[in-house]
């Protein structure tokens, strides 16, 4: 399954709809601890790939123990990774 099929199905599974896809709108990945704010308008799920990851942090609190995956983050709210090479992330709108 591709990533885009298994981004859909994990959409549908929480009755939402991707929207075009990738947010073309999305921001550059930061340094470690520097968070970034969904200023996008809608609830974006951010894939978080590769790198050298210890954390991933939605509004300041740690995820779990997931390094890399698929993160919810809504209007307004921030993400950060943390760890000593940045990985690459992919950030999809969410229809309302």
């Amino acid at each position: 399954m591709t990533d885009n099929q298994q981004l859909s199905k994990l959409a549908t599974r929480n009755n939402r709809d991707i929207t075009d896809g990738a947010w073309s709108g999305q921001p550059a990945v930061p340094l470690t601890t520097v968070t970034v704010t969904n200023t996008s308008g809608k609830t974006v799920w951010v894939e978080v790939t590769g790198g050298t990851v210890t954390a991933v942090k939605v509004d300041g609190v740690t995820i779990g123990t997931r390094v890399a995956g698929m993160f919810l983050v809504r209007p307004d709210s921030t993400i950060a990774w943390v760890g000593s090479a940045a990985p690459t992330w992919q950030w999809f709108l969410l229809n309302s």
